[in-house]
């Protein structure tokens, strides 16, 4: 009797559906370098976006990386609480930073995001591990990625590498060296990215490096191919560590971004667009064509101005397609819900990339324009020039600062409105990052578009965007700029800011 109740139960536990094997789960905390990017404005990657791509379907990974973040200001707005309270036992938390922490110069700056290396960088590590243990939650430390900047012997220097010290054999101002402090100290599982990346661009070469791995505009930002390469490495060295070896797939050969395509809200008659990215790491043959297959009623292009066709035929040599983006149409004829896949096909390998939407029809349209010119101001003052950061001295910058930005919102809407899209004026030689969400508290937010490079030209700027804003609701959209270079005269002002689309029936 006790051996057949025994078989009994192992059968059922074998006849549990799949859904019921509970996924491990890896959180990645981060800046700019790991950050989650809207792939239709820009053409700017983090490895954290790429990295579920190295891993089999047991893992989900929960990118929580934000640009211009840094151990402390991640910490003060709030993100680390974010990421705290989904954090369960068993799960893993990847941490990299030090590329705002060096916005001091080393020292705890009053922009919020500067940390000295040995005191609060230190310190602020050391409480991400201590608290990711008390919830049960397994911490993996992660050096920096490289800038590039490259000295004259084609190798990176030490400020490239985060030693802001006088002398490479200082570590007074080494953030690597002391997030290696405390993996030690901590008994830390630490990924020496810096090391990695130091090593690959050295042999690609600066020029390669340039135009294949990083955005041409800075050397800090990596272009989908860096991410795609540099996700590639934190898993391989996870594994070479026997962390998560059993669901960890390095050698991927096909890497997408993002993995699924959500139209969203349409309405029949209107053309939507995508676009995702493919990265051919180790393709099946050395040369040969990758065929790509749209959903039926859907259109591929390799470039906004190519021709659209059902299947398209991209040629590769060496085993590898590198910065390849491709674009999906969609133009609904009628309304329900849809749900397909694009196909890619190259030799043996094959892969696809689910495609969904939702398609409407709507009893009456209005067109509608909105101005809006009621603001709010974070971190910047406005005077006779214009606007301008608080106390006037604007630091250089690679990325924003959360805590720096102007906010527009709409609320107290009597009809549902469609946002297709968002424009203003920008005049002065500011970058910027433009942001939305429905949030009070601003997370999780959409990026609509971005402009790393300053320009001298009042820029006339038109962002595309598939948001519904119902009664009731509030819809804030935040653009958040920065300096280049470091200035005590810079002003910059945004005018003309108005939201288009449809109002709903």
């Amino acid at each position: 009797m006790r051996k057949t109740l025994f078989i009994a139960l192992a059968l059922a536990c074998l006849l549990l559906p799949a859904e019921a094997k509970k996924k491990v789960r890896v959180h990645t905390i981060g800046d700019s370098t790991m950050a989650d990017y809207a792939e239709n404005t820009t053409r700017t990657r983090g490895w954290g976006e790429m990295f579920q791509e190295f891993f089999t379907d047991d893992v989900e990974v929960m990118n929580y990386a934000r640009g211009g973040r840094s151990t402390r200001s991640f910490i003060n707005e709030g993100l680390w609480d974010k990421v705290k309270a989904n954090i369960e036992k068993g799960d893993y938390v990847l941490i990299q930073f030090a590329h705002n922490d060096e916005k001091g110069g080393g020292t705890y700056s009053d922009d919020g995001r500067g940390t000295d290396p040995w005191g609060h960088y230190k310190a602020n590590l050391e409480r991400y591990v201590d608290e990711t243990r008390s919830l049960g939650g397994i911490p993996v430390l992660v050096t920096p990625i490289v800038r590039r900047y490259f000295t004259s012997d084609g190798t990176i220097s030490a400020k490239g590498c985060h030693n802001l010290s006088t002398s490479p054999a200082d570590s007074t101002l080494d953030y690597v060296f002391v997030m290696k402090r405390v993996a030690a100290e901590k008994e830390v599982p630490l990924i020496d990215h810096t090391a990695l990346t130091k090593a690959f661009v050295e042999k690609l070469g600066s020029e390669k490096t340039t135009a294949l791995i990083y955005v041409p505009t800075d050397g800090t930002h990596t272009q989908a191919t860096g991410a795609a390469l540099y996700a590639q490495m934190v898993a391989a060295d996870l594994k070479k560590q026997g962390i998560l070896k059993r669901a960890v797939r390095p050698d991927a050969p096909i890497v997408l971004n993002p993995e699924t395509l959500d139209f969203k809200s349409l309405y029949v008659g209107d053309e939507a667009r995508l676009c995702f990215d493919f990265v051919g790491l180790a393709l099946p043959t050395r040369s040969g064509t990758v065929t790509l297959t749209a959903p039926e009623g859907m259109t591929l292009a390799s470039r906004p101005d190519a021709p659209k066709q059902r299947q398209i035929e991209i040629p590769y040599t060496d085993g590898k397609l590198w910065n390849q983006c491709f674009y999906l149409y969609f133009t609904p004829t009628r309304a329900g819900k849809v749900s397909d896949q694009v196909t890619i096909a190259c030799g043996k390998v094959k892969r696809t990339i689910p495609v969904t939407a939702e398609c409407k029809v709507v009893s009456k349209e209005t067109p509608k324009k909105i101005r809006i010119q009621k603001r709010t101001l974070k971190g910047l003052q406005e005077d006779s020039l214009g606007l301008t950061i608080e106390k006037g001295r604007w630091p250089a910058d690679i990325d924003e600062s959360g805590s720096r930005y102007v906010e527009y919102f709409i609320k107290g809407l009597k009809k549902s409105f469609t946002v297709r899209q968002v424009s203003f004026t920008l005049t002065g030689r500011v970058a910027y990052r433009a942001a939305a969400t429905k949030s009070s508290d601003f997370y999780p937010r959409l990026d609509l578009g971005e402009n790393q490079r300053p320009s001298e030209a009042v820029q006339k700027i038109v962002l595309p965007v598939n948001i519904t804003v119902k009664p009731g609701e509030r819809l804030g959209i935040r653009i958040f700029p920065w300096s280049t270079e470091a200035s005590d005269s810079l002003h910059f002002d945004i005018t003309d800011f108005t939201l288009e689309g449809m109002e709903i029936e």
